[in-house]
């Protein structure tokens, strides 16, 4: 079982120099892009933040803000608006439409913006229906590295909430041959992580979101990979993260050498909580399509689940 994801590739233009010489759409330079979590996007709209900071959105400006004295560290802008922004992939897709970069973050030349979607591929199992969540969390076991051990392909693995829009993520690749992971959040059109830190393979690493609290319609969760604090983020939005999601996101383009050197990933001990008052379903009810590899759904239980996500089918 799988989810989609949607992803999308669009372009824009270019002008040079002093005599104001026209510059064909194909050949303008497209800005510097980030691969995430989400999808590529530029990278003026990627923000890091420590376990101190925390970006929330205030009379529609999106403010960077320091926990401890609450005080503005940066002024970020606007914040998203319109049909794609409260979905990180569609508002990553549209991104990319107006800057005109493709997924693989080269100029498309041609392509109106608001070109239509694509699905992402990837192991994605979802459960949309959990509301009222306390607590989400899973242990899984850092994979070995690519039989291309040299490889700098990305490809990632986490858990998270509300469609991924909060999630623990261990990441391979990115411009590095080597096992990174940081908590990744969305929140006003920006997209946020914390500091990156190390692993190897066979580290068990337990990826895990807890909801802080509630007030004035601000809703405050709590991204953190067990045991290791400082890559711990705090998240402020504006509505309650529901729904479940296990991923294994690649961006291999099916090359299994630039995979995990591993018949699949096991996402264990998953367990979900209820607030007070709300009691979590006894069962995950993953789903998905059946466009990617596939994924097996060992135990769907709510308290002490098991869901192996494959590489490279099975």
């Amino acid at each position: 079982m799988l989810t989609r994801f949607r992803i999308a590739t669009l372009a824009a233009a270019a002008s040079l120099g002093a005599a104001a010489l026209a510059v064909p759409a194909s050949a303008h330079t497209p800005p510097a892009t980030v691969l995430t979590p989400y999808g590529r996007v530029p990278r003026s709209d990627v923000v890091q933040v420590d376990s101190h900071q925390t970006l929330q959105v205030v009379n529609g400006q999106v403010e960077k803000v320091d926990l401890r004295s609450h005080a503005v560290v940066a002024r970020l802008g606007a914040a998203a608006s319109g049909p794609a922004s409260a979905d990180p992939y569609r508002h990553a897709a549209s991104l990319r439409a107006q800057a005109g970069i493709t997924q693989a973050g080269t100029p498309q030349a041609g392509t109106a913006p608001g070109a239509s979607a694509t699905d992402l591929g990837g192991n994605c199992p979802a459960d949309w229906g959990p509301t009222n969540i306390q607590s989400f969390k899973t242990t899984w076991t850092v994979p070995p590295k690519p039989s291309d051990s040299t490889s700098t392909t990305t490809f990632f693995i986490w858990n998270g909430l509300a469609g991924g829009a909060l999630q623990p993520v261990l990441q391979w690749g990115n411009g590095t041959a080597a096992y990174q992971m940081a908590n990744w959040y969305y929140v006003g059109g920006k997209y946020a992580h914390g500091t990156y830190l190390s692993v190897s393979p066979g580290t068990s690493l337990t990826g895990r979101i807890d909801f802080v609290s509630q007030s004035n319609g601000t809703y405050t969760y709590k991204e953190s990979f067990a045991g290791y604090p400082s890559a711990d983020v705090t998240v402020n939005r504006t509505s309650a993260a529901d729904g479940v999601i296990e991923c294994f996101e690649p961006y291999t383009d099916g090359d299994a050498t630039k995979n995990p050197d591993a018949p699949d990933v096991a996402m264990k001990n998953i367990s979900l909580t209820g607030q007070p008052g709300h009691t979590a379903p006894p069962t995950i009810a993953w789903t998905g399509n059946s466009s990617a590899a596939s994924t097996k759904v060992v135990d769907s239980s709510s308290s002490n689940g098991e869901v192996d996500l494959y590489f490279n089918g099975v």
